[in-house]
């Protein structure tokens, strides 16, 4: 069975960017108008999300979206090749990886050190961080990526991170527990509202 990759970038901008329309996921992923329809379809018969008279997507479970996205994104880890590599997360690392799971948590301060987390890199960059190998470093999980989240990506204290969705998904990808979770759930959820925000007074 083909891991969800697909289904992922439908779940990321759903969860960053609503409301938003099929036509922009579309265009945004570069997938076709009738796949992005039938996952749209699918979230929309569980409740998930909705669509607005203007054919926005709006999601009305934030919380049962990532728990679906966590199974997807099981799947999808399961079936690619970690490396553990020891890196120390300064400059140069900066535009070679995207921070995710618990390795992101650091960069929002809720732990004392981003050990154990995932770092995503490209085929592009991986060479470059085979040369930032460091035994005194961080152990973290590197997987190779999509490039899409590089295009798509945010910056979050100095470094980048694929989508705040990403984020939680691969939180209970980590076996996160609940109440650190639901934590971290409300921070994100309060910065998507204040990214929004700042966006519209922008273009008042």
């Amino acid at each position: 069975m083909k891991p969800p990759t697909s289904r992922e970038k439908v779940y990321s901008l759903l969860f960053d960017h609503s409301p938003i329309s099929i036509p922009e996921i579309s265009r945004v992923t570069g997938m076709n108008y009738k796949y992005v329809f039938q996952v749209v379809r699918t979230l929309r018969r569980e409740n998930y999300i909705t669509k607005t008279p203007s054919g926005k997507l709006v999601v009305l479970d934030r919380k049962g979206l990532i728990f679906r996205w966590a199974k997807d994104k099981e799947i999808i880890l399961n079936s690619l090749s970690p490396v553990t590599m020891k890196l120390i997360p300064d400059y140069d690392l900066r535009d070679l990886v995207l921070f995710s799971g618990n390795s992101a948590l650091w960069l929002l301060g809720k732990v004392i050190s981003p050990a154990g987390g995932i770092l995503y890199t490209s085929e592009k960059t991986f060479e470059g961080l085979l040369e930032l190998k460091d035994p005194e470093g961080y152990p973290f999980k590197v997987y190779i990526y999509d490039d899409f989240y590089f295009k798509i990506r945010k910056e979050l204290n100095g470094y980048y991170i694929p989508s705040w969705g990403m984020i939680l998904a691969d939180m209970l990808v980590q076996g996160t527990y609940t109440r650190f979770f639901d934590d971290v759930f409300e921070t994100i959820v309060s910065t998507i509202k204040g990214e929004k925000d700042e966006k519209a007074q922008t273009f008042r």
